[in-house]
């Protein structure tokens, strides 16, 4: 079997944020694949908001694999606190990601 579940990263307001967010999660692979949300205007453009789906092969590891690959990699990158959320075929789950203190 094959597990396929969804996020969504919150409306990310601080640039440098969703320039690293993009980084960790704009992707087109087999496991995750996402996009950006279109804007209203006519002007076209996009949402500083990230969502696609994350996929697992057991039940539940959609979320697994969230936290211990994508999580990681954001708090990395980020300068301010993130949530995103993740809805898997078994169970769902917000992820509050806070950035690394670097010394």
């Amino acid at each position: 079997m094959s597990e396929r579940g969804s996020f969504c990263t919150e409306y990310i307001y601080c640039a440098k944020c969703f320039e690293a967010a993009k980084s960790v999660l704009l992707k087109r692979e087999k496991y995750i694949c996402s996009t950006m949300i279109p804007t209203w205007e006519q002007s076209g453009g996009d949402l500083p908001i990230i969502a696609g789906k994350v996929g697992g092969v057991y039940a539940g590891e959609e979320l697994v694999t969230f936290d211990q690959t994508y999580t990681e990699a954001l708090a990395k990158v980020i300068c301010h606190p993130m949530r995103i959320a993740v809805i898997a075929e078994v169970g769902q789950r917000f992820f509050e990601i806070q950035p690394e203190v670097t010394k």
